[in-house]
C-alpha cells in the first residue's frame, strides 16, 4: 500500500473550518429541539457541509472538494418482533456516516481511506427523545394529517435538562452492535469511530416554549468523535442493558476523545486515525457503501488535488 501522502497545512485548515461550522450547526439543531431523534442530527450534519463542497482553490494551490450522499438510517425500516415484517427486517448498522477521503496528484488517484462513524446522542434527564416509530415511518405521512382532537399541554411546556449524568441511551452493554464494531475493527482495520452527538456545554437546560432561537457560539463540549475500543471498555463493566453516562464514556476515552473537526481534519486527514485501502480491499468498502441494505446512512467524499510541487 502507497504511503500516505502529506496533506498541505492549508487544506487541513480548510477542513478543520468546514467540519468546525458543521460542528455547530449540529449542536444548535439538538439544543433548539432537544427531544429530536438521532437520524435527525445526522442528517443535520450532511446538510451542514454541503455549502462547501464545491471544487475550492486554496494558496497552496490544492484543490479540494466534497460529495455527500445520504440515503438515511435504516434503522427506522422493519421490526424485530413482527412476523409480517419479514423483507424488511431491522437491520443493525455499524455505522452511520461514512468519510472518505481522496487523494490526487494530477489526475492520479495516489491515496484513499476511510473513516467510520456509528452515532449516538446523548438523552435529557427526563430521556424524553422522539423515538424511531417504525410503524409511523411504514405509514408515511399518515401522523402529519391525522391530527388528535387536542394538543398537549406538555408539549409546549417543557424543561429539558442535561448534565454528566445523562446517558447514551442508544449505546448499550451487551448489544450485538458492539461485537459486530469490534469485529469490523478487527477485520478491517481500525476504522470505526463513535460520534457522540451532545449540547454545546454541559450542564445545559432548555425550557419551552422557546422565546427566540438559540445560537451556539464556543462549544467546551459539542459533538465529539471517540475511539470505539475505549467506548467498549467502559461498557464491559455495565449490566446488559446498561447504557454509559457522559462522564462515564469520558474518562474513559481520555486521550481518545476529540471534537468532530479535530477528528476530521488533524486526525483522519493525516492518516493518524481511519482506514487507508487500495485494490485489494477495496470490495470491502464497497459492501460498506454501495448495498441498499448496507450499513451506511451517509457518505462524505473528500478530494484532494495536491498542487503539483507536493
Amino acid at each position: 500500500m502507497n504511503t500516505w501522502p502529506t496533506i498541505p497545512d492549508d487544506v487541513v485548515a480548510w477542513f478543520r473550518s468546514v467540519f468546525e461550522d458543521a460542528n455547530r450547526r449540529v449542536c444548535e439543531r439538538l439544543v433548539n429541539l432537544p427531544n429530536i431523534r438521532e437520524t435527525s442530527l445526522d442528517d443535520g450534519l450532511i446538510e451542514a457541509l454541503i455549502p462547501d463542497s464545491a471544487p475550492t482553490l486554496l494558496p497552496s494551490g490544492a484543490i479540494v472538494r466534497m460529495d455527500t450522499h445520504n440515503i438515511g438510517g435504516l434503522r427506522r425500516l422493519g421490526a424485530p418482533h413482527w412476523d409480517w415484517d419479514i423483507p424488511q427486517r431491522r437491520r443493525w448498522e455499524t455505522a452511520d456516516i461514512a468519510i472518505l477521503v481522496f487523494v490526487y496528484r494530477g489526475d492520479a488517484l495516489i491515496a484513499k481511506k476511510i473513516g467510520l462513524l456509528q452515532s449516538k446522542r446523548l438523552f435529557p434527564i427526563n430521556q424524553d427523545v422522539e423515538d424511531e416509530d417504525e410503524i409511523g415511518f411504514l405509514h408515511g405521512m399518515n401522523a402529519f394529517i391525522r391530527r388528535d382532537g387536542q394538543q398537549a399541554a406538555a408539549a409546549l411546556h417543557r424543561t429539558y435538562n442535561f448534565d454528566e449524568t445523562c446517558i447514551f441511551a442508544a449505546l448499550q452493554a451487551g448489544h450485538r452492535q458492539v461485537e459486530l464494531i469490534d469485529t469490523l475493527n478487527r477485520d478491517f482495520g481500525k476504522a470505526v469511530f463513535y460520534l457522540l452527538y451532545a449540547p454545546p456545554h454541559l450542564p445545559c437546560t432548555v425550557t419551552y416554549p422557546l422565546s427566540q432561537r438559540i445560537r451556539v457560539g464556543d462549544m467546551p463540549v459539542g459533538n465529539r468523535v471517540v475511539d470505539a475500543e475505549n467506548a467498549h471498555q467502559a461498557l464491559a463493566g455495565l449490566n446488559n442493558g446498561q447504557s454509559p453516562t457522559f462522564s462515564l464514556l469520558q474518562d474513559a476515552c481520555t486521550g481518545r476523545d476529540w471534537p468532530l473537526e479535530t477528528w476530521a481534519a488533524d486526525l483522519l486527514l493525516t492518516c493518524q486515525v481511519g482506514q487507508q485501502f487500495d485494490d485489494s480491499n477495496d470490495d470491502r468498502v464497497r459492501y460498506f457503501l454501495e448495498r441498499r441494505s448496507g450499513p451506511i446512512g451517509a457518505a462524505l467524499a473528500a478530494s484532494i488535488t495536491l498542487p503539483e510541487r507536493v
